[in-house]
């Protein structure tokens, strides 16, 4: 078994470091990076790792598969887990990666916690102080057949501000064999004083040329699939993946991109009106608007490098046209605006400003086409 994290080389070599020589290992660390590249499967891996009986020194304590006698399945596993890989096949390695593991904690938006009037947080936003209660309560009990307990934190950046401060709390005074992985892809919403207990481990965006050969090779993509989007992917492997399991994700990625064009055709009651909706489907579901706001992102990032010559370097080839029609409208300096425009919205949005008002701020700001003649 591999660790299974593509275009992730620097960030997996430091966990793996972190298994071989458990000097290295910290009891907290932060994966901050882009959506979709590889974080969490490298979470679930480093779990496996730290806990493989074939990375163990000696297996005292762990017990034996079924199918895997102690003699010579050490020696087996032992080799296959060597330089911090895990084996894939004990029994730790089996139960972390079927997310049943009952030493492998995971707290995420809507999660349970122990509190008798709610037991769980259906169509939350947040991760909240009860649910870190409950983790506080779990992290101080004995491990069942661990070496390490691992909690996985993911999105890390949706802990409300008081379950933040009672984390802290843990994380200033960690449990022995207990290690945190923080999953998060806005770093700076996370208070500074959890940032500094916590390694911080870098993911990137994967290079387009990985995702093109592992879309080909891995999941069976033909080559002009695989070229497609690894272009629309902008480094997230798992964006791809999913557009290359369901047509759905291109379909909306289609969708959202002709509103733009809408939008910019528009008058201002038009975009008045798309804010009230986005504003809207913001307090239902922030995690669609954001992407909404990435998507557009992306679009202008297409437009600023037509307008700047560079048409082989655009996501969107396919709508070169339009690409080229809106580079000669808006020029670098109306792509630097749209870009700017977006920044500020989703910073807005991300400091819990009225969405509507924050969304009709931005809109306003994107530029406007030329009136036309006649």
């Amino acid at each position: 078994m591999t660790w299974d994290v593509i275009g992730q080389e620097r960030a997996v070599a430091a966990l793996r470091r972190a298994v071989d020589d458990e000097s290295r290992l910290a009891h907290a660390y932060l994966f901050a990076g882009p959506e979709r590249v590889g974080r969490a499967t490298a979470a679930r891996r480093f779990a496996q790792a730290l806990n493989c009986a074939g990375t163990s020194p000696d297996r005292r304590g762990f017990p034996a598969s079924p199918d895997d006698p102690a003699e010579p399945g050490k020696a087996r596993l032992q080799a296959e887990g060597a330089n911090g890989v895990p084996c894939g096949a004990c029994r730790a390695c089996r139960l972390i990666g079927e997310d049943k593991h009952s030493d492998v904690e995971y707290v995420t938006v809507g999660g349970v916690c122990e509190e008798s009037e709610h037991k769980d947080h259906a169509g939350s936003r947040d991760i909240r102080i009860c649910q870190v209660r409950r983790l506080e309560r779990v992290v101080s009990r004995t491990t069942v057949d661990a070496r390490h307990r691992v909690v996985i934190v993911d999105p890390a950046d949706a802990m409300t501000t008081e379950a933040a401060n009672a984390f802290l709390k843990t994380l200033e005074e960690p449990p022995p064999a207990t290690v945190f992985v923080l999953i998060t892809a806005r770093e700076e919403r996370l208070p500074e004083t959890v940032r500094s207990r916590c390694r911080r481990i870098e993911f990137s965006g994967v290079p387009r040329h990985e995702i093109e050969e592992a879309l080909r090779e891995r999941w069976g993509a033909s080559p002009e699939q695989a070229a497609q989007l690894a272009r629309l992917a902008q480094g997230r492997l798992g964006w791809a993946v999913a557009a290359l399991d369901d047509e759905r994700v291109l379909a909306e990625r289609a969708r959202a991109v002709d509103e733009l064009e809408g939008l910019l055709e528009g008058g201002l009651s038009e975009r008045f009106a798309a804010a009230a909706v986005l504003g809207a489907r913001y307090l239902r579901d922030a995690d669609s608007v954001h992407a909404n706001l990435e998507l557009w992102r992306s679009w202008w990032r297409d437009v600023l490098l037509a307008a700047a010559g560079q048409e082989a370097l655009v996501a969107e080839s396919e709508r070169l046209d339009t690409l080229r029609s809106q580079a000669s409208q808006y020029g670098v300096h109306g792509a630097l605006r749209a870009l700017a425009a977006l920044a500020d919205g989703g910073r807005h949005l991300e400091e819990h400003a009225s969405p509507t008002l924050a969304l009709e701020v931005m809109l306003l700001d994107l530029p406007a086409a030329p009136a036309r003649a006649g």
